[in-house]
Parts: structure tokens; sequence; C-alpha cells
């Protein structure tokens, strides 16, 4: 199979793509794929190409359909499937997905996660996934490998009838070098390579996307502040506005040049920073500087991400807000979709009335494709 790359500068797919040439190099790239090795419990699916040509996502679920102990509950979040909707740590999502009367399904704890991602295969045109069961044991004992084999076997079956192939369904208990994976149908097993020496964790390397130890330690960093920093907001609760196209063309003009300063090592001081998170309030300074983000994706050491990054963690809730919006939205151009979903989450949480936010959740929960968005934000 193959894996998607980044989207390029241009706002289209960037040509490079990293060829997936067996099981084990497939299992040890999911912990790039998702920017977190998954835990116990999950069930991750790979999805081949969409209708349009594009890569599918990488879904994560975690919902206890492996059932027993061990199992953890699901998470409330419909990234991940808690709630039947399914949901995609890379991008993407599911709705829920009915099958026809009088066909049996195989029996698991829940198999709404599975419905679901059917649903959302058959409105993409999505013709094929293999599938990576995470549960304890799996590889080797034989209780815990019919639970992996019965969760497997219920995606084999709500694909099927959606018209989508289960290329290859394997099982694992952890991510790591050396341990063992079985084929959950077939009698292939083996043990897995190194997850940092797979071609995704390299190109993910060379575009400065660091890998984290867990999902939670994602949400946990885009809820971080500074000590010390700005809670009390000077502005009031009303909508920011400047007078005129010349006033907020200044206005991003201004925060073009702190973007340089900050790549060129420069720091800015409180009232700097408190002047660039005021004009943001205004919505045309917001949405020009989302249209340029869309036009010119983030890279490593971009400016534009120290800046918001200093906006985050140092000003109060509706310049946060703002700032986090902006991180969220590149999360989601770049195809990061646990990245987006807690930045955009955070976003909410600052200032529930950031409806651009919601707005972008709700293209995450229903599987908004990055590279469509990108256009539309770009236009």
């Amino acid at each position: 199979m193959t894996a998607n790359g980044r989207i390029g500068d241009d706002g289209v797919d960037d040509p490079r793509t990293v060829v997936i040439s067996s099981p084990e190099e497939l299992i040890a790239s999911i912990p790039s794929m998702l920017g977190f090795p998954p835990g116990p419990g999950s069930v991750v699916v790979i999805c081949g190409r969409t209708a349009d040509g594009h890569a599918g996502p990488v879904v994560r679920m975690d919902v206890g359909l492996l059932g027993g102990p061990g199992s953890p509950p699901g998470e409330g979040d419909g990234r991940d499937g808690a709630d039947g909707r399914g949901g995609a740590d890379g991008w993407g999502g599911a709705e829920d997905c009915r099958s026809g009367e009088g066909e049996p399904s195989p029996v698991v704890a829940d198999d709404g996660p599975a419905r679901g991602l059917a649903r959302f295969c058959s409105r993409e045109g999505v013709t094929d996934v293999h599938l990576v069961v995470v549960h304890e044991d799996c590889a080797d004992g034989h209780s815990a490998g019919l639970r992996a084999e019965d969760a497997a076997a219920a995606f084999e079956y709500w694909l099927g009838l959606a018209g989508t192939q289960v290329v290859g369904a394997y099982g694992v208990g952890e991510f790591a070098h050396g341990s063992p994976w079985v084929d959950l149908f077939g009698m292939v097993r083996g043990t897995q390579v190194d997850p940092d020496s797979t071609e995704i964790a390299a190109v993910h390397a060379f575009d400065g996307r660091v890998r984290a130890g867990s999902r939670a330690e994602i949400e946990r960093l885009y809820q971080v502040r500074d000590h010390g920093a700005c809670d009390d907001d000077p502005h009031g609760r009303g909508p920011a506005r400047l007078e005129g196209a010349l006033e907020v063309d200044r206005a991003v003009r201004a925060h073009e040049d702190a973007e340089r300063r900050l790549e060129d090592g420069e720091e800015l001081d409180d009232d700097e920073l408190a002047g660039i998170g005021r004009v943001l309030l205004d919505i045309a300074v917001r949405d020009e500087v989302y249209r340029r983000l869309a036009h010119r994706g983030l890279c490593d050491r971009d400016g534009r991400r120290l800046l918001w990054w200093s906006l985050a963690r140092r000003r109060p809730g509706r310049e946060r807000s703002v700032a986090l919006l902006l991180l969220g939205a590149a999360a989601y151009f770049a195809g990061s979709g646990v990245h987006a979903r807690s930045a955009l989450e955070a976003a909410v949480a600052a200032d529930p009335a950031n409806s651009l936010a919601r707005l972008l959740l709700h293209g995450l929960e229903n599987g908004l494709a990055p590279e469509r968005l990108r256009r539309v934000a770009a236009a």
C-alpha cells in the first residue's frame, strides 16, 4: 500500500508517497501516521485511496470493542469513535451505518464504530483498508487472540457491506522493536521492526513533526499556560473592529513582521504581543491570516507557529482562542487530525463563541479531507 505525505505549499497534494510493502513496516509506521503510539484497546484502520484519488485517513478507535479486563472505555471523542460515529486520528470521521435486515453480523461488545466507519468508506469511495488491533497478549494468548479476531471480523463484515475490502488484519500488544504481531485472518506471524526506522518516520522527522508518547500528551500540549500569563481580557466581550481595508492591511503586515522577527531569533515583549493579539480579534484580520495559512502551510521553525504559541500560552481567552484556531487549522491542513482536534477543542474551551473553530471541528468529525478544506480556505 501507499501512505500519503503532506500537502504542498501550493495547496495540492505533495507528489511524495511512501510505499509500505510488508506487515512489519505497516505496523511500525502507525505511531508516525497517528503522531503517537495507540494503546491497548485500540483498533487502527489505514484507509486506502478515496474515489477522488486522495489518500484516506488513518482511523484510531478506542471503544472497548475487545471486551474483557484491560479494555479501556471510550473517550467520548468522535475522533475515536466512542459514540458510534467513528473517527480519525489522521483526518476524517463517519456516521452510523445500519445493515440490511436479516443479515447476521459478528457479535462483539460494540460494533457501532465499525458500522460508522463503513458509512464513511462508502461515502468517500474507499475501496480497501488495513486493520491493526491493539490488545494485550493477542499475538500469543488464545483468549486475547480470539477477542482481537472478533473485533477484526466485525470491521470486515460492516466494511464488506459497504463495498470496502479488508486487505489485511493484524494483532499487536504494543508498538516496539521486536514485539510480536499476528495475522488475525491467517497463520502468519512475526516480529516488529523499529518504529523509528520507517520511511514515514523519516519523512515526518524531516518535516519537523514530533511524535508524542500518547494522545493525552498531545491534548495537554494545547492546554499549557505560561507562568504569569494574562488571563483578564482587556477588550471586553464585544467583537473587535478595525476601520477599513487600510487598517486591516496594516494589521496583517504587523503580524507578518512579528513572524519574521521571531524566525530571526528576536523576542516580542508583552505589549507587542498584546497588540498582535488584539488585532487578530478583528474577523477580517483573522480571516486573511487564515487564508494565507491555507496558501502556505507551516514548517518547523515557522515564525507564525512561534507567534501563535506565544499568544496561546500568554494572552487571555479570546486571543488565545484565535491562536489555537490557527494552530489547529495548520494541523488540519497538514493531515494531523489528533493535533487539529486537540487545538480546536482548546480554542472552543477558551472562547465558546469561536464559530470558525466549531466549524472546523464539525468538518473534522464529518470527514472533510484536508485538501478540500485547504482549497476552500485559500479561495
